[in-house]
């Protein structure tokens, strides 16, 4: 008798718990809308800030944080968000895959996916992932902006071969995950946290740029923001044409 109470009780208290959490969730919501008034941004700042925090914060062990890592991690995953933010706006509208992508099939028998409307959010929009991170690479200090179509030729030519998605990072500097990784296993709970403060899945890559730049600034100093940034993008562009689902 006495557990049948206990455990009513627990169920009443997790309810209230829950209800709590979902009235904290719109209040930031309503905030956040608030706020965009004068800051359209927000949303993906405060996103990509809390994305950050929660990779750092995962990948944190008694020798710190292996930063090369971290960038591999965010540069993957924000590479995925490009084509899984247009992908679910095609779902909301409704429209198939098709319609945005250029689809091929590679060595391995998977599919890849191209197109312009891929590559917009990776590299050709102001706020692309791309423009972001050479944005704050630059004002890091980087001298030599990094050749990013040579990158695209790359991944194109080794599709669905041994050699696509590996990060090509010197000896020393090497992440401690391939990028696909991070992708099949982290991306999930990642877009959960930026769900949370993006109105809009348009809103997803910048997010994740956004938290580049957090942990870009961050390791100033540690890193050089050249190498950062390669290792950003030789992550990101390859994860941007990866199945998810084949992974």
């Amino acid at each position: 008798m006495f557990w049948e109470k206990f455990r009513n009780i627990s169920r009443l208290a997790d309810k209230e718990a829950s209800v709590r959490q979902q009235m904290a969730a719109q209040a930031m919501k309503d905030t956040i809308r608030e706020k965009r008034k004068s800051d359209p941004l927000i949303g993906p700042k405060l996103g990509g800030r809390a994305l950050a925090q929660d990779l750092m914060s995962g990948l944190n062990d008694q020798r710190g944080v292996h930063l090369e890592t971290l960038l591999c991690a965010l540069g993957s995953l924000a590479g995925y968000s490009c084509q899984a933010s247009v992908r679910e706006l095609l779902k909301q509208g409704g429209q198939p895959e098709e319609e945005a992508f250029v689809i091929a099939i590679g060595k391995d028998g998977r599919r890849y996916f191209f197109g312009d409307a891929l590559n917009k959010p990776l590299a050709e929009d102001q706020y692309s992932v791309w423009s972001l991170a050479a944005g704050v690479a630059t004002g890091l200090g980087c001298q030599q902006p990094l050749n990013v179509g040579e990158i695209f030729k790359y991944v194109a030519a080794t599709v669905g071969g041994p050699e696509f998605g590996i990060p090509r990072i010197p000896e020393g500097h090497r992440p401690g995950d391939p990028p696909s990784n991070w992708v099949k296993y982290a991306w999930s709970k990642a877009l959960t946290t930026v769900q949370n403060y993006c109105e809009s899945p348009s809103e997803w890559p910048v997010a994740f740029g956004i938290a580049i730049q957090v942990v870009m600034t961050q390791a100033k100093g540690v890193i050089d923001p050249c190498l950062a940034l390669s290792i950003v993008m030789e992550s990101a562009i390859p994860m941007s044409k990866v199945d998810a689902t084949t992974l």
